[in-house]
């Protein structure tokens, strides 16, 4: 039914602390240590962040919520933003419209299955990289070049850890519940 007493404040601010520096932490990592040797990096943060969308918008978890992957993406963005020296809030509003059109495309779906997983990477970086790209060059862009130079192989690279990374999550978030 739920937890008999309120959380203090104390508490909710040394949870919502932790959750900051751990994703500012791993946008640290994403940016200096994961590096690939085409020159893309293993994004790390928008992976994570659309995985834990999928289970904030998923039925077998309903204390974890929206809310709290919005929070990620957020959070994350802004860590990115930091650590790759882009204009602030341009990974921000990137990976939050990307976890926005993956929740309401998935809420409907069974996240267990494998694919649902996959599917949701594709489509949130694909329009991460997109809107970033509207940022950082609004200059113009040739499309066609960008996306077979610049998306596809991102989208390809984040689609290797998308599994492993959901499966744990999923693991440790079960463990909190």
């Amino acid at each position: 039914m739920g937890d008999p007493q309120p959380r203090r404040l104390e508490e909710i601010l040394a949870h919502e602390a932790a959750r900051i520096a751990g994703l500012f932490l791993l946008a640290c990592l994403q940016v200096t240590l994961l590096g690939l040797p085409s020159g893309f990096t293993l994004p790390l943060v928008p992976v994570l962040a659309i995985c834990r969308t999928l289970l904030g918008v998923s039925a077998a978890f309903p204390d974890v919520g929206l809310g709290r992957a919005l929070r990620w993406a957020l959070y994350g963005g802004l860590a990115l933003d930091v650590f790759a020296a882009t204009p602030l809030g341009a990974h921000a509003l990137a990976l939050l419209l990307a976890v926005l059109v993956v929740a309401g495309l998935t809420r409907r779906l069974r996240v267990e299955r494998p694919a649902v997983p996959l599917l949701a990477v594709l489509v949130g970086m694909l329009i991460y990289e997109t809107v970033l790209a509207l940022f950082l060059q609004p200059g113009g862009i040739e499309w066609r070049s960008y996306l077979l130079v610049v998306v596809l192989p991102s989208v390809v690279v984040a689609l290797a850890p998308t599994l492993p990374l959901f499966l744990l999550l999923r693991r440790l978030l079960r463990g909190q519940l």
